[in-house]
Formats: structure tokens, C-alpha cells, sequence
């Protein structure tokens, strides 16, 4: 009798569930779009903080922004120029953090 086990691949690392995909439609004449984020309250879209890409949709966990409590836009651009900040949407990326202190007893 042969007995088989199935063996798995298991992954640990961070699980983020909940809305994570930015949505906007397109803007006539547009080239791309820049994505910001900032910290909520502040009154400006730093471009160290700030995604560009040709799509109308954006994985906001898979772009890279940090963990935290976001405020989140769209602009439109092209060579000449940038548009205005589209509306502004509160998001919220957080990781739970690992367990410490593990022990056998």
C-alpha cells in the first residue's frame, strides 16, 4: 500500500483584503495620468508621492504606496500641460503586523 501526500507550497507575508483598485475615467486628450497620495488634512500632492501610468485603473497595493491612511487623486496630462486634481478619496492600507515572542511551553 503506497500512501500519497500532497505537499504545499505555503506563502506567509502581509494579506491586505478590501478595496485596492483606483478607478477614473478617461480624459479627452490625456497621455497619462499621475496618481497621488498624502497624508489626510495636508493641502498638497507631492510628486515624490505620486504613480504615472497610461491605464484608467491602478492596483494601489501592487504600485507600491506605503501602508497607512491615504488621500488619494488623479490628474490628467499631456506634453503641454497637467490637469486639476479629480475628486479626492480617503483609503486606508494596513498591515497587520507579525506576532512576537513566540515560544513552546
Amino acid at each position: 500500500l503506497i500512501l500519497l501526500f500532497p505537499i504545499y507550497a505555503c506563502g506567509m507575508g502581509p494579506i491586505y483584503t478590501g478595496a485596492k483598485t483606483a478607478v477614473w475615467d478617461a480624459s479627452t486628450g490625456a497621455t497619462g495620468y499621475y496618481l497621488y497620495w498624502r497624508t489626510p488634512g495636508t493641502t498638497t500632492w507631492p510628486n515624490a508621492q505620486r504613480i504615472i501610468t497610461t491605464a484608467t485603473t491602478l492596483d494601489l497595493v501592487a504600485s507600491g504606496i506605503p501602508s497607512g491612511s491615504w488621500e488619494i487623486c488623479a490628474t490628467a496630462y499631456n506634453s503641454v500641460s497637467e490637469s486639476g486634481p479629480s475628486n479626492i478619496v480617503p483609503w486606508s492600507y494596513i498591515i497587520v503586523p507579525a506576532p512576537t515572542n513566540t515560544k513552546i511551553q
